[in-house]
């Protein structure tokens, strides 16, 4: 019977999540030469893409442990990164008077998924090295 797989993506994906993000640093970076333009949601749009694909690609060790380090992962990046987002929101882009009519920016979509996948992929590989090192020790 064929190995049914959790993840959706290969562990190939890891290459193209990779060149998504460096494509959009490089985007960030021409149009800021070109234009003198901080296009946070160009590179927050291709970082989410480059992150979802590192995240969701199988690992080459894809057991249950990897799986449930993921799954924690998400399930503290996703709070953790609303939190973040809302205080973003609260201490830099809301106005000094809320009813002044003016329009409010707020943080993107892209930008909120962009810091849960950042926080969820650096505490997928922090709970994978503490497990290396716990099996080192026992």
């Amino acid at each position: 019977m064929k190995e049914q797989r959790t993840f959706w993506y290969s562990s190939r994906f890891k290459i193209i999540g990779i060149l998504f993000i460096l494509w959009g640093i490089y985007s960030f970076f021409v149009k800021y030469r070109e234009h003198h333009l901080w296009d946070i949601n160009l590179v927050s749009g291709l970082l989410c893409w480059g992150l979802s694909f590192i995240l969701f690609s199988s690992e080459k060790t894809d057991d249950e442990r990897t799986h449930h380090h993921k799954f924690k992962a998400l399930t503290w990046a996703v709070p953790a990164g609303l939190i973040i987002t809302h205080l973003i929101n609260y201490f830099f882009l809301s106005p000094a008077e809320p009813d002044s009519g003016k329009y409010t920016p707020s943080v993107s979509a892209y930008v909120a998924l962009s810091i849960v996948l950042t926080i969820a992929l650096g505490l997928f590989y922090y709970l994978q090295y503490q497990d290396r090192i716990d099996e080192k020790s026992a």
